[in-house]
């Protein structure tokens, strides 16, 4: 017999499951993954993908963006917020490891941030648009002694591995190579693009599909051996320059007065995102290689490359004004 009592037992049961999505919402863990470049670029796409990931994963995830200072004030805005592991941030592995070198008055050092995992790695590449009539790398040397003066390279920022890595050229090919720093790789990409200047260091994916179409023409890039994807790109090794054989990674600091526990958690959280099918699929289509990195390697990756850029960038004599 259905009892006025069995109908409030009902009622009351389907009160609930109707909360139940917002009570899985509102249990789902709030999760700032903070980037330091403009919406559109290699950094902020990679935190969307992953974004999606982590929310599938129990993670309330949002990507906000804090331009400025060349990705500093995002890690700058991670180390300010509870160190709960709420916040977190994704950024190169050269803002760890280049920028102590480079600016006097930065405001963290690698000690500060927690590595919990490295997501993809990628290469650099060099690349002219219509300011230069340049087809290969030797063209440019050449196009650049004869035309003093007029040979500059945008940049994602200053102090970054691409600011570097165009000053190696540079010094390596006896040209004078002007640096253009830029608030992100979009803007440069732009300028490029335009003609306002002749060439662009930056990640490789940023350039993969400008060249496919013609819109500018990538010289060198950072590998150590052709890519298929690139028919007829070399790399710089092949052509003379074997300094200039760079890898970097993307990947995720907390700040490091993060309890172990809530690292250890991201850690795993991150990880299981970065290999899931879906990511990995889109992670390649970008032009980037899925190069999943626990924090214990990542923390000995970056170690390695501290100390190695820390002599390379004395050498240079750049030292940042701020």
């Amino acid at each position: 017999m259905f009892t006025r009592r069995h109908g409030l037992t009902y009622l009351g049961m389907s009160a609930c499951a109707g909360l139940l999505p917002s009570l899985a919402f509102a249990q789902s863990k709030p999760l700032k993954i903070l980037v330091g470049y403009p919406a559109g670029g290699a950094v902020d796409v990679v935190a969307r993908q992953m974004g999606e990931e982590l929310r599938a994963a129990g993670y309330n995830a949002i990507v906000e963006n804090r331009t400025g200072a060349a990705g500093q004030l995002a890690t700058e805005a991670m180390l300010a917020a509870p160190a709960d592991g709420s916040t977190v941030v994704l950024m190169p592995g050269g803002n760890a490891t280049i920028f102590p070198h480079v600016y006097p008055k930065l405001r963290y050092s690698i000690s500060d941030l927690a590595p919990l995992a490295g997501v993809c790695s990628f290469q650099f590449g060099l690349a002219v648009g219509p300011g230069t009539p340049a087809k290969t790398l030797k063209e440019f040397v050449d196009w650049a002694k004869a035309n003093p003066g007029r040979a500059s390279y945008g940049t994602p920022g200053a102090g970054t591995v691409m600011h570097f890595m165009g000053v190696m050229f540079g010094r390596q090919a006896g040209i004078d190579f002007q640096h253009v720093p830029y608030r992100g790789g979009v803007a440069a990409m732009t300028d490029v693009l335009g003609g306002t200047i002749p060439a662009l260091a930056t990640t490789l994916p940023n350039l993969v599909t400008h060249h496919k179409s013609g819109k500018l023409r990538i010289l060198a890039f950072s590998g150590d051996k052709p890519l298929p994807s690139l028919p007829g790109v070399p790399t710089f090794k092949e052509q003379g320059y074997p300094e200039l054989q760079l890898t970097e990674m993307f990947a995720f600091f907390a700040s490091s007065k993060t309890p172990k526990t809530i690292q250890e958690e991201l850690e795993k959280a991150i990880v299981a995102a970065a290999r899931s099918p879906r990511l990995i699929a889109a992670i390649e289509k970008l032009e980037f290689d899925s190069d999943v990195t626990s924090s214990a390697n990542l923390a000995r990756h970056l170690k390695e490359d501290f100390e190695r850029w820390g002599p390379v960038i004395k050498a240079t004599g750049y030292i940042a004004e701020n």
